[in-house]
C-alpha cells in the first residue's frame, strides 16, 4: 500500500504538471500555488486522523499537488524577478532610478582650458572669457564658434555585482532538497521516542501551518510590492 501511495502521488504530480500553465492562466499564480501549500497540511491531518487505508492513500496522492506546484511556480517565480529587475529587485531598482535621472540632465563637454585650441582650430582666450578672441584670418567680423551640446546620450550602464538567476534557481534546487533530507534525519527519532509513525505526520503537518504563512509573504505581482513595503 505504501508503494501504491508513492505511486499515486507521481501520477497526481504528472497530471497537474500537465495542466499547470492553464491553471495558473485560469486562476493565477497565487491562487494556485497557496492552494499546493495548503493541501499538504491536509493531507498530513487526514493521515493522521483517519484508520483507513483507501483515505491515506488517496491523501498521499493529494499531495502529489503540492510535489508538482514546487517543482514549477517557484522556479516561474525566480525568473519573474529577474526578467523585471527593475520592479522586483531593490538594488536594481534604485539603480535603475538613478540612471534614469542622470539620463535627463543634459551633458555639456568641459569646456577648453586657457590657450588651448577649439575643434575648429581657434585658440581659446585667456581670463574669464567664454568666447575665443577673433583669430587674424576672421578680421573684425565675428566667427561663428562650434558649441556641442550633448543632451540624449545615455551614461554609461552600472555595472552591480550580484547573484544571477542561475545562482537563485541553485538555491532553490538545494533548499528543495533539504526540506527532504533534514526531516529525514530526525525521523527515526521521533518514531522511536512516541512509539507510532502518527508523530511524524502531525511534526509534517505542523511544519505546512508554518509554510501557509511563509506562502503568504511571498511577492507574485507588482501589487504585493506596495502591500509588503507598508
Amino acid at each position: 500500500m505504501g508503494s501504491l501511495g508513492l505511486f499515486l502521488q507521481c501520477a497526481v504530480s504528472l497530471l497537474f504538471s500537465l495542466v499547470m500553465d492553464r491553471l495558473v492562466q485560469r486562476c493565477g499564480t497565487r491562487a494556485v500555488y497557496l492552494a499546493s501549500v495548503v493541501a499538504f497540511p491536509v493531507a498530513a491531518g487526514t493521515m493522521c486522523l483517519s484508520r483507513s487505508v483507501a483515505v491515506v492513500t488517496a491523501s498521499a496522492a493529494l499531495t502529489g499537488f503540492t510535489f508538482s506546484a514546487l517543482q514549477i511556480l517557484p522556479y516561474t517565480l525566480a525568473s519573474l524577478y529577474h526578467r523585471e529587475k527593475q520592479v522586483f529587485l531593490p538594488k536594481y531598482r534604485d539603480a535603475g532610478s538613478s540612471a534614469s535621472e542622470d539620463s535627463l540632465m543634459p551633458s555639456f563637454p568641459p569646456g577648453p582650458k586657457t590657450g588651448s585650441p577649439f575643434p575648429n582650430g581657434h585658440t581659446g582666450a585667456g581670463g574669464s572669457s567664454l568666447l575665443p578672441s577673433p583669430p587674424v584670418l576672421c578680421g573684425a567680423s565675428s566667427c561663428d564658434v562650434s558649441m556641442r551640446v550633448v543632451v540624449d546620450e545615455v551614461p554609461q550602464a552600472r555595472v552591480i555585482p550580484g547573484r544571477g538567476i542561475c545562482l537563485d534557481l541553485a538555491i532553490l534546487d538545494s533548499a528543495f532538497l533539504l526540506s527532504q533530507v533534514a526531516p529525514s534525519l530526525f525521523m527515526g527519532s521521533i518514531v522511536q521516542l512516541s512509539q507510532s509513525v502518527t508523530a511524524y505526520m502531525v511534526s509534517a503537518a505542523g511544519l505546512g501551518l508554518v509554510a501557509i504563512y511563509f506562502a503568504t509573504q511571498v511577492v507574485f505581482d507588482k501589487s504585493d510590492l506596495a502591500k509588503y513595503s507598508l
